[in-house]
């Protein structure tokens, strides 16, 4: 069996987190001194496309060029005044393109950038979309993801974030499956700390970004749930198939101040990737596995 949680009890009280206390997105980066050495030199690469570099900090700044998506530049001062902008927040930048120099927006700038292992020269570009407060007063932000190729932006895709941070991801090839180019992981954090309560997956393949599912984990005082994907080419994984794993632990307190007991499963199933959404493999219903039962000294609370 492949990723079962030894620590519910960890896992229960990162879920059980509020999610108060939220701020609003904010982009910085570090910016370039007199005595960095060229080999030292930190690029940084433009989100957005169609982006003017302008003369002053200030979106009212003279335009002096108009920039395509992936724009390598070094950044080399960071102005005191800081612009919110669709509701995330970033200091203005003087940055050297070659020759040229000028004035960006931080939140136009990519937090994240990499390369596609099918073709190398597609790249993609992760930042922030925007931030709203809903009605509960929660912020609520979107992250988003663009696909370029020699300046030219491809596609792009937007999804929902969870926290006031950029997001942890990595590009996983294509794991063993047919019918897709790359598999980016995104991290999806906890309301609060430093955990992660699930994986999101966006598949690249033929020039398109596709979310393709979000694994959350779920806990409360009385059941709990983990999910995750084993792909062909992992030790245990099927050709041509994606198969989910849920691992549910249901939490049985016998009386007050004696033994809680656990009941564990483990569903599988399993999926095919036809080149644009998953399909569920009707020919291999799910199984179900119980797994041994434990018994604690004390119940479980929370």
């Amino acid at each position: 069996m492949k990723n079962v949680q030894n620590s519910i009890l960890g896992l229960c009280l990162v879920a059980m987190s509020t999610m108060f206390g939220q701020t609003e997105p904010q982009v910085n980066f570090a910016t370039a001194t007199p005595s960095t050495t060229v080999s030292k030199v930190t690029y940084e690469y433009l989100l957005a496309d169609h982006v003017y570099l302008r003369e002053n900090p200030s979106i009212k700044g003279k335009a002096v060029a108009l920039l395509p998506i992936g724009t390598k530049m070094v950044i080399e001062e960071k102005s005191e005044r800081e612009d919110t902008l669709d509701g995330i927040k970033s200091n203005w930048y003087r940055v050297s393109i070659g020759n040229d120099s000028g004035w960006v927006w931080g939140g136009l700038i990519a937090q994240k950038t990499f390369g596609s292992e099918a073709s190398h020269n597609v790249k993609f570009a992760y930042g922030f979309e925007s931030a709203t407060v809903n009605e509960a007063g929660e912020i609520e932000q979107k992250h988003q993801l663009r696909a370029f190729k020699n300046g030219v932006q491809i596609d792009k895709i937007v999804f929902n974030g969870h926290q006031s941070k950029a997001l942890g991801m990595k590009n996983i090839g294509n794991k063993g499956l047919f019918n897709v180019e790359d598999i980016i992981a995104l991290d999806i954090p906890a309301t609060e700390g430093n955990e992660n309560k699930g994986k999101m997956y966006i598949f690249w393949n033929n020039g398109k970004f596709t979310n393709v599912a979000s694994l959350i984990d779920h806990c409360d005082t009385s059941y709990s749930k983990t999910e995750s994907f084993v792909f062909p080419s992992d030790m245990e994984g099927v050709k041509s198939r994606l198969v989910l794993e849920t691992f549910i632990t249901d939490f049985k307190t016998i009386a007050k101040n004696e033994t809680a007991k656990e009941d564990k499963k483990l569903i599988i199933s399993e999926y095919k990737w036809n080149g644009y959404k998953l399909v569920k493999v009707e020919d291999t219903p799910e199984s179900t596995e119980d797994l041994v039962a434990s018994e604690h000294l004390n119940p479980i609370n929370f």
